[in-house]
C-alpha cells in the first residue's frame, strides 16, 4: 500500500466509524471521490460497498445504529485500551503512552477524546510515520479483530469497516502482538 493509498483508507475509515451526523452525512460525497483513488482494489471496494449500504439507513435510524452499537455497547465501543483492561488503572497507563506517542510524532490530539479511541487512532496512522503506526495498530490489532468478530456478531453494518481495517492493517505490516492480545 502507498503512502497516498494509507492515508485515504485511514482518513475515510476515521471519518466513516464518527458519528454520522449532518455534517458526516454532507462529507460522504467527497469521501466517496477519495475512496475511488484508492489503488488497492480489495480496500477500495469494501469502502465503496459500505457507502452503498448506507443507503439502506434513514439518518435517523443510522444515528440509532451508530449510538446502540458504540456508546451503549461495553463490548463494542471504540476504545480499544477497553477490551483488557476495561477500566483498571493499568488502562490509564496505556492511554498516556498513546498520547506521549502521538507528541513524539508531532501529532496534535485534542482533549475531545480518549487516545484508544479508534477514529483518533486512524487519524493518526493516516498523517504519522509508517512506522510510529504500525507500532501503534501492532499492540491493538487483536482488539480491533475483537471489535471487528462482535460487530459481526451484532450484524452491524460497522463490522465491514473494521474488516477493512484489518486488510489496511496487513497492508502495512502491522502483526499481531502476543502482549495486546485481547482477554475477553
Amino acid at each position: 500500500m502507498n503512502t497516498t493509498d494509507r492515508q485515504i483508507a485511514f482518513s475515510a475509515l476515521s471519518c466513516l466509524l464518527s458519528y454520522p451526523d449532518e455534517e458526516w452525512r454532507a462529507e460522504l460525497p467527497d469521501w466517496k471521490a477519495l475512496i475511488h483513488e484508492i489503488g488497492n482494489r480489495q480496500i477500495r471496494e469494501k469502502l465503496l460497498r459500505f457507502l452503498e449500504a448506507l443507503a439502506c439507513f434513514s439518518p435517523e435510524a443510522l444515528i440509532d445504529h451508530y449510538v446502540y452499537t458504540f456508546d451503549f455497547g461495553k463490548k463494542t465501543n471504540m476504545y480499544v485500551t477497553y477490551f483488557h483492561s476495561g477500566e483498571q488503572r493499568e488502562r490509564g497507563v496505556e492511554l498516556l503512552h498513546l498520547k506521549n506517542t502521538y507528541q513524539q510524532s508531532g501529532f496534535l490530539q485534542t482533549d475531545k477524546e480518549l487516545p484508544d479511541y479508534l477514529p483518533l487512532m486512524l487519524e493518526f496512522a493516516a498523517v504519522a510515520e509508517i512506522e510510529a503506526a504500525r507500532s501503534v495498530f501492532e499492540k491493538y490489532r487483536s482488539n480491533v479483530r475483537e471489535l471487528a468478530s462482535r460487530l459481526e456478531k451484532n450484524k452491524s453494518i460497522y463490522a465491514e469497516l473494521l474488516h477493512v481495517l484489518l486488510a489496511a492493517l496487513e497492508n502495512i505490516g502491522v502483526c499481531e502482538s502476543v502482549e495486546g492480545a485481547v482477554q475477553a
